[in-house]
C-alpha cells in the first residue's frame, strides 16, 4: 500500500522549490533513491529516522510533563517573590522553548526529510533552535552563580535581588546575541 507524502527538493540555488510526490514503499522507506540517486542514505526517510522520531517524541512527552507543571505552579504562586523561584521560572520558560519549538522541529525534519515552510520560517526556526538551549544553559549558570553568592555572602540580600535580575537580563541578552549567527548562516546558502 503506497501512501503519498509531499516533499520538496531545491533543484538549483536561488530558484523556487519544486514539489513532487514521493511514495512510501511497503517497508516504510521513501522511494527517493530512484528519483534522486545521488542522495546519501542519511538524507532519506529510513529505519534510523523512525528510531529518532520515536526518541524525540518520548523526550517531548517527558519534557512537557516535567516543565508544564513547574511553570503553572510558579505562575500561580507569583505572590511569593523569591529569587530562586524567579530563576526556576525562567529556566522552565527556556525548557518549554526547547520542548515546544526545537523537539517538534526535529521530529518534522526527520519525518519529511525536507524543509517545506519557506526561507523566512526556516530562519526563524533555526534561530529558536539555537536560542532555547543557549537560554537554558545561561539560566543554569545564573542559578549556580546565585547559589554561590548566597553561600559566600548570605547577609547581602538586597544586593542578591539586584544581582539576580541583572544576571537574568544578561542571560537573555547573551542567548539572543549568540543565536543570531544561525540566521546569518542561512544567507550563505539561500
Amino acid at each position: 500500500m503506497d501512501i503519498p507524502i509531499k516533499a520538496s527538493v531545491i533543484s538549483e540555488p536561488d530558484t523556487e522549490i519544486d514539489t513532487f510526490i514521493l511514495n512510501v514503499t511497503n517497508n516504510s522507506n521513501l522511494n527517493i533513491s530512484s528519483i534522486y540517486p545521488d542522495l546519501p542514505y542519511y538524507l532519506t526517510f529510513n529505519e534510523e529516522s523512525i528510531r529518532e522520531v520515536v526518541l524525540y517524541s518520548l523526550m517531548f512527552v517527558l519534557a512537557a510533563a516535567g516543565n508544564l507543571p513547574v511553570f503553572v505552579t510558579l505562575i500561580r504562586n507569583r505572590h511569593r517573590k523569591s529569587r530562586v523561584n524567579l530563576m526556576i521560572m525562567h529556566l522552565a520558560i527556556a525548557d518549554l522553548i526547547v520542548t515546544f519549538v526545537m523537539i517538534p522541529l526535529e521530529i518534522a525534519w526527520r519525518i519529511t526529510v525536507a524543509w517545506l515552510a519557506g526561507n523566512v520560517f526556516c530562519k526563524i526556526m533555526l534561530y529558536m533552535r539555537a536560542f532555547g538551549p543557549y537560554l537554558s544553559s545561561m539560566i543554569l549558570v545564573c542559578i549556580s552563580l546565585d547559589r554561590y553568592f548566597a553561600i559566600l555572602h548570605p547577609l547581602k540580600v538586597n544586593d542578591a535581588q539586584r544581582r539576580g535580575k541583572i544576571m537574568l537580563i544578561l542571560a537573555w541578552s547573551i542567548s539572543i546575541l549568540c543565536s543570531i549567527p544561525q540566521v546569518n548562516f542561512i544567507n550563505n546558502f539561500s
